[in-house]
C-alpha cells in the first residue's frame, strides 16, 4: 500500500534510513508536545477560552492528521459525520446500536481492504486511527443513550459518564479530531475531554484552600516533572526498540538455525524476541501520554502525598505487565483505555457470556487476520484457566510464606511465557506461520490450558456475587 501522508520529509527519511511513515509519526508527536505546552500556557481553561480551546484542538488535529494520513482523512470525516447525524436524528433508545453497527462496520471494511491489498504490512495508515475513532464514537453514543435511562438502571460508572444533551458540533469535532489523540490516541472519553476543555477536571479535584474551603479559581497543576520523566522513558524505550525489537523479530523463531538449537536456547531467544515486540506499543503509548500531559490532558487528581496524578488517559503500566502473575493482571494493565472500552461497551451490558463477548469484540475491532483470532480464543481460555487456578490451587500456598513466594515466582514465569506464546499468532498474523510456531512448541500451552479447564470444573465460572467480589480482588 502506498503511504498517503506528507512526502515533504522524504529527503530526511532517506538520509537517516527511517521509513517516511515512522518519521512523520515522530515529527507529528514532537510537534504535538510543543503545541500542547503552548496550548496549556496561552489557552488556560476558563469560560472565555472554552470555544477557542475546542477550535484550536480541532484545527491543529486536522493539520497533523493530514500530515500523517493525507487524503485518507476523509474516512474519519465520513464516519464521524454519519455518527453525528445519528446523534441528532436517530431515536435515542436506538442511537447506541446504530452508531455501534455503522462505526464497527466501517472499521471492518477498512480492515478487510487492508487485508486484501496490504497484507501483513505495518505502513502507517488511517485504519489505526479509525480504531480509536470507533471507540470514541461508540462510547459517546452509549453515554448519550445512558443519559435518557433511569438512574436506578445505571451503575455508578455509567451515571458519571452519561450525557444528557447532544454535543454541539464544535464539541463533537474537538473531541473526535483533537491534536492530542489524532495520531495514535489513546481513547479519551467524552466527559473527560469536556472536563479538560472547561477546566472542571481541575476544579473538582484540586487541593483545598488554606482554610479548607473549595477554590473557584482554576490552577493548572505543574506538568514539568512528569513530562520529562515520560520523555526520558520514551527515549529509553526507543533505544530498546531499535537495538532489540528490530534485530530479533518474532518470525526469526521459525528460522531453521533457531529451531535446531536446544530447548533452553530457544526459550531464552523466544523470550527476548517475543517480549521485545511489546516495546513498539510501549513506545507509541508512552509518547502519546506525554503528548496528552503536555497540554494538560490526563490530570487525575492528587495522591495521598499531594502529588498530581497524570494517568487518566495512560494506556499501559509497563512494570505491571512485565511482572504480572496472571493473564488477568496483564490485561488489566495493557491497553488500559481499550480494556475500559470493552468493559463499558460489552462486559457491563451483556447479560451472559461477558468474557467471551469481550474477546469477540476485541477480535473484530482489531481486524481479520487469522492469527488475531487464534490469539483471542486462546486468551479467553487462559483467563478462564487462570481464574480457576487462583480459586482452586492458590489458596493452598497462602498459609506459608516460602510456598507463596515460590508460587508467585512460578506464576510470573508461567504468565510471561503464555503471554508471549499467545501473542505469537497475533504478531505473525497468518495461519501458516502461527501453526508452524505452535508446532515448534508442541502446542504445550493449548494442551495445558485445556487440561486445567477440564480438571477444575466450576473454578472459572462466576455464579454468586461473592465470587464476583473475589474476582475483583484478584
Amino acid at each position: 500500500m502506498t503511504y498517503h501522508g506528507s512526502k515533504i520529509f522524504s529527503f530526511l527519511s532517506q538520509s537517516i534510513g527511517l521509513p517516511l511513515d515512522q518519521l512523520n509519526f515522530l515529527i507529528s508527536q514532537i510537534s504535538a508536545i510543543i503545541i500542547g505546552l503552548l496550548f496549556r500556557y496561552y489557552l488556560k481553561p476558563c469560560p472565555q477560552n472554552t470555544l477557542k480551546r475546542h477550535l484550536v484542538a480541532f484545527l491543529i488535529g486536522i493539520l497533523l492528521g493530514n500530515f500523517c494520513y493525507g487524503d485518507q482523512m476523509w474516512h474519519l470525516f465520513l464516519q464521524g459525520f454519519v455518527c453525528y447525524l445519528a446523534l441528532l436524528f436517530c431515536p435515542r433508545k436506538y442511537v447506541h446500536l446504530v452508531t455501534f453497527v455503522f462505526s464497527m462496520g466501517y472499521l471492518s471494511s477498512m480492515h478487510i481492504y487492508r487485508l486484501l491489498y496490504d497484507y501483513g504490512n505495518y505502513t502507517l495508515d488511517i485504519s489505526g486511527q479509525m480504531m480509536v475513532a470507533t471507540q470514541k464514537l461508540t462510547s459517546l453514543a452509549f453515554a448519550y443513550y445512558d443519559g435518557m435511562r433511569k438512574p436506578q438502571d445505571l451503575n455508578d460508572d455509567q451515571k458519571q459518564q452519561s450525557i444528557k444533551e447532544c454535543p454541539h458540533i464544535i464539541e463533537f469535532l474537538g473531541y473526535i479530531f483533537n491534536f492530542q489523540g489524532i495520531i495514535v490516541g489513546p481513547l479519551c472519553y467524552y466527559q473527560d475531554y469536556i472536563d479538560f476543555i472547561t477546566g472542571n477536571n481541575i476544579l473538582t479535584k484540586q487541593k483545598k484552600t488554606d482554610d479548607g474551603g473549595e477554590s473557584s479559581k482554576i490552577v493548572q497543576p505543574d506538568v514539568t516533572f512528569v513530562l520529562i520523566k515520560k520523555l526520558v522513558y520514551t527515549v529509553l524505550i526507543a533505544i530498546i526498540f531499535f537495538k532489540v525489537t528490530l534485530v530479533y523479530p518474532l518470525s526469526s523463531n521459525l528460522l531453521p538455525e533457531i529451531l535446531e538449537k536446544g530447548i533452553f536456547y530457544r526459550f531464552v531467544y523466544y523470550y527476548v524476541s517475543a517480549s521485545s515486540q511489546r516495546v513498539k506499543y510501549y513506545l507509541a503509548w508512552v509518547l502519546a501520554d506525554a503528548v496528552n500531559n503536555a497540554s494538560g490532558l490526563g490530570f487525575n487528581g492528587y495522591d495521598e502525598n499531594g502529588n498530581a496524578k497524570w494517568d487518566l488517559v495512560s494506556n499501559v503500566r509497563i512494570l505491571k505487565v512485565e511482572m504480572g502473575q496472571s493473564m488477568k493482571e496483564v490485561f488489566d494493565n495493557w491497553n488500559i483505555q481499550t480494556q475500559l472500552w470493552f468493559r463499558r461497551i460489552a462486559y457491563d451490558r451483556l447479560p451472559t457470556g461477558k468474557t467471551l463477548g469481550v474477546f469477540v469484540l476485541s477480535a473484530f475491532w482489531h481486524g481479520f487476520y487469522p492469527g488475531y483470532y487464534l490469539t483471542f480464543v486462546l486468551c479467553a481460555f487462559l483467563v478462564y484457566a487462570g481464574r480457576g487456578m487462583r480459586r482452586k490451587i492458590r489458596p493452598f500456598f497462602l498459609n506459608n510464606r516460602i510456598l507463596k513466594f515460590f508460587y508467585d515466582i512460578l506464576s510470573w514465569i508461567f504468565t510471561i511465557f503464555v503471554l508471549n506464546y499467545s501473542a505469537a499468532s497475533f504478531d505473525l498474523m497468518d495461519m501458516e506461520r502461527a501453526f508452524k510456531f505452535y508446532n515448534s512448541w508442541y502446542w504445550c500451552v493449548h494442551i495445558a490450558v485445556l487440561v486445567i479447564v477440564l480438571i477444575l470444573p466450576g473454578g472459572s465460572t462466576k455464579k454468586k456475587k461473592v465470587v464476583q467480589d473475589d474476582e475483583k480482588k484478584e
